[in-house]
């Protein structure tokens, strides 16, 4: 499998990153760098288990990373660490019985503080304060401990703010992610799958969260409050903000749709076969994972 791109829709995507123009995908299958968005992918795994397909659901890596830097990733059983830019890895078990991490969250002040925010499927919340090395549960007012997604505060320094979308809605918390509150959703008890804090949070105030089946919620008092934003049919897997651009796209099921903030209109970017997106290294396009493994870069 190492070399070469998946033909077919086998192989689930769940992230994409752009760094230095090559894209790191995370997949079903295992952790794969492309040189370009049509290049093939080489298993960025394939050197410490050559054997095994491991599932990857995200992937952080360390600010201003180059090829020789530090990557984490989710996995089932906690989270891989490499800290040469994927020529080798060690498996850091969290706790027993192994979790699965589905979100991984770099502190804004990372190359001070350390911090890294992983979220995981039944077991809750975890954090580290040593760039990944350590881990400790922190699932204090956390009564939902399947999490979907995560966002920190692009002032996260000064205010500590995380939000974490579960199986029944939001969480918020205010002191970095060690002490949780439940907050009330229109939708009720619904999956939250996407969050995002807007480009502009500093002056708005606002946050986004895309649901399962109610659409799009927005806040604009850091998450105390939310109101309908847009009801698409379909689940919200993902919320790319473009601070560039001053856009904003959705992933609808498999397919994206941006948002034009002139009229209020929507348009779609795409119709089938997007597995995630995400935005590019620039801040100006969006990038889509496709169904047949490829990377497809769309400007807004």
């Amino acid at each position: 499998m190492s070399g070469e791109r998946e033909p077919a829709i086998k192989d689930r995507t769940y992230t994409v990153a752009e760094v230095d123009g090559a894209y790191f995908v995370a997949r079903q299958s295992g952790l794969y760098r492309l040189a370009s968005s049509n290049g093939a992918a080489r298993n960025l795994y394939q050197g410490w288990q050559p054997e095994a397909e491991i599932a990857t659901l995200d992937i952080a890596m360390s600010p201003g990373f180059s090829n020789d830097g530090l990557i984490l990733t989710g996995i089932n059983g906690g989270v891989a660490r490499s800290e040469d830019g994927g020529a080798t890895w060690t498996a850091l078990a969290m706790r027993m019985p192994a979790p699965l991490v589905t979100c991984l969250a770099l502190s804004p002040g990372f190359a001070s503080d350390r911090r890294v925010l992983a979220g995981s499927y039944e077991d809750g919340m975890f954090l580290s304060d040593d760039a990944g090395q350590s881990w400790a549960a922190f699932n204090f007012g956390l009564f939902d401990h399947n999490i979907f997604c995560l966002a920190l505060s692009p002032e996260f320094l000064a205010d500590g703010l995380v939000m974490a979308g579960t199986s029944s809605g939001v969480y918020r918390s205010a002191n970095g992610g060690r002490l949780w509150e439940d907050l009330t959703m229109p939708a009720g008890d619904e999956a939250v799958l996407s969050l995002a804090f807007s480009p502009e949070y500093a002056d708005d105030r606002t946050i986004l969260a895309g649901t399962e089946s109610h659409g799009l919620l927005r806040s604009g008092d850091d998450g105390l409050t939310w109101e309908p934003f847009y009801r698409p049919a379909g689940a919200v897997n993902a919320i790319v903000c473009l601070p560039n651009v001053a856009g904003l796209a959705i992933q609808v099921d498999d397919s994206v749709l941006a948002y034009e903030t002139g009229d209020g209109s929507w348009r779609q970017l795409a119709a089938a076969d997007v597995h995630v997106a995400a935005t590019s290294e620039d801040g100006r396009a969006l990038l889509l994972g496709m169904a047949d493994g490829g990377v497809r870069r769309v400007a807004i």
